[in-house]
């Protein structure tokens, strides 16, 4: 059995529920076809946004001309935050078992705008002592630098710490780093790899 200290859990698709298409679908650009133009540049400014790089001004300000004026910068923030729908309310009951027997804390690659969201629509980050954002970091995940920030911050050894993540990548940069890891998919299936590792 191993011995973990510290149950990190992701954010987006793991405590919160999340819908990419949302962005586009608020603007009206629901086909591929009417997408297309956008989606490099506006994934480019988000990656900026994500790692801190661009204030949310900024990121809204160059998102404006991206869509060639056509929106107002508070037309794109409203849409860009509907990618943030609603607190995973069937994880709740498990993050107050884990909270028993270990620290536990989030790490998620977001920006200021959906944190402030995520924050205001799941009150189960609230349960969470330590909170690492990737816009606070200066990086994202899979990035080392992201896991070894937060490995530091924990205070606690790599292989002492179990990162629960629902992209792959993710997980196995975790793991170059030490860490133990688990690729999410449903609360049924995270509560039966805690039974096969006798976590809980």
């Amino acid at each position: 059995m191993k011995n973990f200290k510290v149950i990190l859990f992701d954010m987006g698709r793991v405590l919160v529920n999340i819908d990419f298409d949302a962005f586009p679908n608020a603007l009206g650009l629901v086909t591929k076809e009417q997408r297309e133009p956008f989606t490099k540049p506006a994934m480019h400014l988000e990656y900026l946004y994500e790692c801190g790089k661009i204030s949310t001004d900024e990121f809204l300000e160059k998102l404006y001309h991206v869509f060639h004026s056509a929106y107002s910068t508070s037309q794109l923030l409203d849409a860009y935050n509907a990618i943030i729908v609603s607190e995973n309310s069937t994880i709740l009951p498990f993050i107050q078992e884990v909270q028993k027997k270990y620290r536990i804390a989030v790490l998620s690659n977001t920006s200021e705008a959906h944190w402030e969201k995520s924050l205001t629509i799941a009150p189960l980050l609230q349960l969470f002592p330590q909170k690492f954002t990737s816009f606070q970091i200066g990086a994202m995940k899979p990035a080392k630098i992201v896991y070894e920030k937060v490995i530091e911050a924990l205070a606690v050894q790599p292989s002492e710490i179990l990162f629960i993540d629902d992209v792959k990548e993710n997980i196995e940069g975790a793991l170059s780093c030490g860490m133990n890891g688990i690729v999410y998919t449903s609360v049924e299936q995270l509560s039966k790899e805690f039974n096969i590792l006798s976590i809980l």
